[in-house]
């Protein structure tokens, strides 16, 4: 086992679960305070990409993506449901994987996709991590996979404080897809959050160009960022 992967393990077995809300031990997030996260879909969500809205068609944010069929996620970026993501993908408790994943099970199974990729990591970040948050939610989340596989081939570095203009611009053909042709499926991307949609809408266009027929995307988080200033770093 690697080093960085032997050290997340410590950290699972070192370290007792913790509500992320309240702090209350021994559960990564209780009863009270999972009843208080705030919902990613349904009323007051735009019904294209999860954020925020109040109107009745498509939000600003998603208005004008051509390669995503859809998002759907569980929850806001907000509060308990920010600190699982950043706790499971920085601190590396994968101990958390389990609750989130099983959000997600919930919401696939009522998409379209038939077969699922997580959003790849570049191998460099992966070893310094020692996993892929997204391969792992989708793991314990227990979706179907195609044989073919989605590979980051360039190392974007962090997006974070970048605005959505420079994550589009950073991550133009930083992915591709190897194996058998994707035959017309609906296929389906997984991810711990999702907040400009310009990483996921690059991963659906090297899909789409490999045969997909639609490209669906799922998250734990979606952050409902005001992407009318496009001049404002985002921050997660």
């Amino acid at each position: 086992m690697r080093p960085s992967a032997l050290a997340a393990r410590a950290i699972d077995l070192l370290f007792p679960l913790r509500c992320a809300g309240c702090g209350t031990f021994d559960t990564a997030l209780c009863s009270r305070c999972e009843a208080a996260l705030a919902p990613a879909v349904g009323p007051l969500r735009c019904a294209n990409c999860s954020a925020a809205w109040e109107g009745t068609d498509f939000c600003p944010r998603c208005y004008g993506w051509r390669e995503l069929a859809g998002v759907r996620a569980a929850f806001e970026h907000e509060g308990a449901a920010r600190a699982l993501v950043h706790r499971l993908k920085y601190q590396r408790y994968r101990a958390l994987a389990p609750l989130m994943a099983s959000h997600l099970a919930r919401l696939a199974a009522e998409m379209p996709p038939s077969v699922w990729l997580p959003v790849p990591l570049h191998p460099s970040r992966e070893r310094a991590r020692g996993f892929n948050q997204a391969e792992l939610l989708l793991r314990r989340a227990g979706l179907p996979r195609p044989p073919t596989r989605l590979r980051r081939i360039r190392n974007t570095g962090s997006q974070v404080g970048r605005t959505a203009a420079e994550r589009a611009a950073s991550l133009a053909g930083a992915f591709t897809v190897e194996g058998p042709p994707l035959d017309g499926l609906v296929v389906g991307l997984v991810d711990d959050v999702i907040t400009s949609g310009a990483t996921a809408r690059e991963c659906a266009r090297a899909l789409l160009d490999h045969g997909a027929r639609q490209v669906w995307a799922l998250s734990f988080t979606r952050a409902s960022l005001d992407l009318t200033a496009p001049h404002s770093p985002i921050a997660d």
